[in-house]
């Protein structure tokens, strides 16, 4: 997979993060491009799908790999338990979880320039690899990662698929006809959204 075809592949999900969160999706997308080796690592395919290598559990689900660590100005082989997600739309909204959090981030938190957040991520520890906050800003640059900070998305993601799956069951003839299927799909519409909120 090249730069070009992950980010276009992760965009509209690290834009959704972005409008839930309020982390710059410039960084998003430029730390997840690092960290996955434009999404060919190991670690970022299926049945991984962790984009950022950010270690422990999630739902309980983890795997053991070897990693280089940089210590005491050297590089470290180890092995480590690394999280494992359902899709790399949850590995986004994890990886921007964490910044959210933990207290150390809070400086990343409603941050409008990029350059800044890359300076503040890697000052807050997120990597140790030498000059971090220097790769992140050459990626973003490189890419023009900084427009994405300044897209808004035309749908709600999250509406889209509710009615994706709401136009199926109309398919499946489970909605009857006329003006008793009407009802029921707007029923149905508010019922899915009202727990995507509440979720």
């Amino acid at each position: 997979m090249t730069n070009a075809e992950f980010l276009a592949a992760i965009k509209d999900d690290v834009l959704q993060d972005m409008a839930n969160t309020g982390i710059l999706a410039s960084l998003t997308a430029a730390q997840a491009l690092i960290e996955s080796g434009s999404g060919n690592s190991k670690l970022s395919k299926a049945p991984y799908y962790n984009l950022f290598g950010i270690k422990g559990s999630y739902n309980g689900q983890s795997v053991t790999m070897k990693t280089k660590e940089y210590i005491n100005g050297k590089y470290v082989v180890k092995n480590q338990a690394f999280r494992v997600y359902p899709s790399w739309r949850e590995s986004i909204a994890d990886h921007s979880s964490l910044f959210l959090r933990l207290a150390r981030y809070a400086n990343l938190r409603g941050e409008k320039d990029y350059k800044t957040a890359c300076h503040n991520v890697y000052k807050d520890g997120y990597a140790n690899g030498l000059d971090y906050d220097l790769t992140l800003i050459y990626v973003i640059e490189k890419n023009k990662l900084y427009l994405w900070d300044k897209e808004e998305l035309p749908v709600d993601l999250a509406l889209y698929d509710a009615i994706n799956v709401i136009a199926d069951r109309v398919i499946d003839g489970k909605f009857g006809y006329g003006h008793e299927q009407r009802a029921a799909m707007i029923y149905q519409m508010v019922r899915e959204r009202v727990n995507l909120i509440l979720s």
